[in-house]
C-alpha cells in the first residue's frame, strides 16, 4: 500500500496511543485514582477553607506552587509509577482549582 499523509497520520496516532492502551490495568487504575483523588482532595480543601477567613488568592497560589514543586523536585529522569501518579494528582488538583475559580466567577 502507498504511504500517504493519511496513513502516516494513522501510524503516528497508533504509536502515540499504543503505550496508554498496552499498559496493565493496575497501572492505569492507579493513575486514574490518583487523578480523581487529586480532584477530590483539592475540591474538598478549597470548599472547607472558603468558609474560613483565609485569603483565597494566596491559598490558590500556595496549592499550585506546592503541586509544581512536588513534580519538579523529582530527579528521576524516566517516568516511574510514583512520579506519574504525583503528576496525575497535580493535574486533578489544578483542574479542581480552576473549576472552583470558574464557579466563583473570579
Amino acid at each position: 500500500m502507498q504511504k500517504t499523509k493519511y496513513t502516516e497520520f494513522i501510524d503516528s496516532l497508533v504509536k502515540t496511543i499504543n503505550p496508554f492502551i498496552s499498559d496493565s490495568w493496575g497501572k492505569r487504575s492507579i493513575l486514574l485514582l490518583s487523578l480523581l483523588f487529586g480532584f477530590y482532595f483539592t475540591n474538598s480543601l478549597i470548599s472547607f477553607l472558603l468558609d474560613k477567613p483565609v485569603n483565597t488568592i494566596f491559598l490558590a497560589i500556595t496549592i499550585v506552587l506546592i503541586m509544581e514543586l512536588s513534580i519538579r523536585s523529582s530527579l528521576i529522569s524516566r517516568f516511574s509509577l510514583i512520579i506519574m501518579s504525583i503528576n496525575n494528582f497535580r493535574i486533578g488538583s489544578t483542574y479542581a482549582l480552576i473549576l472552583e475559580a470558574f464557579k466563583l466567577g473570579s
